[in-house]
């Protein structure tokens, strides 16, 4: 089956589904917005950009006739993959992508990607400073609200985007590939949408699937899980703990964040100059400090954002 000659269907009427129907159609693709709610307002839905006014729309059940003229589907992060529906779309043999998946095949620029548990907003709008700080072009976006489908049309090849993903959007993805990535941990979380930890862990970890020997992957070292299979990763693998001094990575000693590796140990910042405040937040830094070095950006540079970020508005603010 030529899919190429052949119909999107993007499933999911939320942010992210408007943005990449919106895409889809700004690149001249035939694309069907889908939402199973038969209830659906499609005239207010049309009215959140003008985009969508030439794009079709449908709601309820759908139907067979209408995936046989589908040759992908572009599933949102709030779809459960294993929904009847999208099992006879899977049975079909139709690909399904993601939106940041859909967003990587038509996107330009270099890509540095944030998952986890915890923390992952804290380190993304950090690591985004100090990428604004260092490069012209910088976009922030995915789990953080700006969906990535959004900025596509902007990028070029000087673009350095730093990309929020959760679980939910890795789980679509295909060839989406990070320059560098980061998991900061991994807890126990949504094991209603993935039934178990494992497949929890894996979808976590699917950030570093597509990676090479060439690019960096930044875990925590004391996160059991993340230590474990940190071994099975291809990309070259950058620890970071606060509870240990590393051989090779970014660690907290005493009120020091230090970074070693061939070259001897560098003093990063100290934690008396941070604004922001807990164990947890220095993990944050540190995470944001091994991608932003990983990526070429002089310690210089990254230490100046580092002692003037403060904490994202709600995260541990003084009342």
């Amino acid at each position: 089956m030529d899919r190429e000659k052949k119909k999107f269907l993007v499933y999911g009427t939320g942010l992210s589904g408007i943005a990449a129907a919106s895409l889809l159609h700004e690149k001249q693709q035939d694309v069907i917005l889908y939402d199973e709610n038969e209830n659906l307002d499609m005239e207010a839905i049309r009215a959140k950009t003008p985009k969508l006014q030439q794009v079709s729309i449908l709601s309820g059940e759908l139907k067979d006739e209408t995936l046989e003229e589908i040759g992908t589907v572009v599933l949102s992060p709030g779809v459960p993959v294993d929904l009847p529906v999208v099992e006879r779309i899977k049975q079909k043999g139709i690909p399904i992508w993601g939106e940041i998946e859909l967003a990587y095949r038509f996107g330009k620029g270099r890509i540095l990607a944030i998952t986890g548990t915890n923390g992952k907003t804290t380190t993304t709008t950090l690591l985004g400073e100090i990428m604004r700080h260092a490069y012209q072009d910088v976009r922030i976006v995915g789990n953080i609200g700006i969906p990535y489908t959004g900025i596509v049309e902007d990028t070029t090849k000087d673009t350095v985007i730093v990309a929020e993903v959760s679980s939910f959007q890795l789980e679509t993805i295909q060839q989406f590939c990070p320059e560098v990535s980061a998991v900061l941990n991994i807890t126990p979380d949504h094991l209603n949408r993935h039934h178990t930890m494992e497949n929890y862990i894996d979808a976590k970890l699917a950030i570093a699937k597509n990676q090479k020997e060439n690019q960096v992957c930044v875990l925590n070292y004391d996160d059991k899980v993340l230590r474990e299979r940190g071994k099975d990763i291809k990309a070259n693998v950058l620890y970071f703990s606060s509870r240990q001094p590393l051989h090779r990575g970014i660690y907290l000693w005493q009120n020091e964040i230090l970074f070693a590796d061939k070259d001897g140990i560098k003093t990063v910042c100290s934690v008396d100059d941070l604004q922001i405040f807990g164990t947890h937040n220095y993990e944050n830094v540190m995470a944001a400090a091994a991608m932003a070095i990983s990526f070429g950006v002089p310690l210089e540079k990254i230490r100046k954002i580092l002692v003037r970020f403060q904490a994202v508005e709600h995260r541990i603010e003084y009342v």
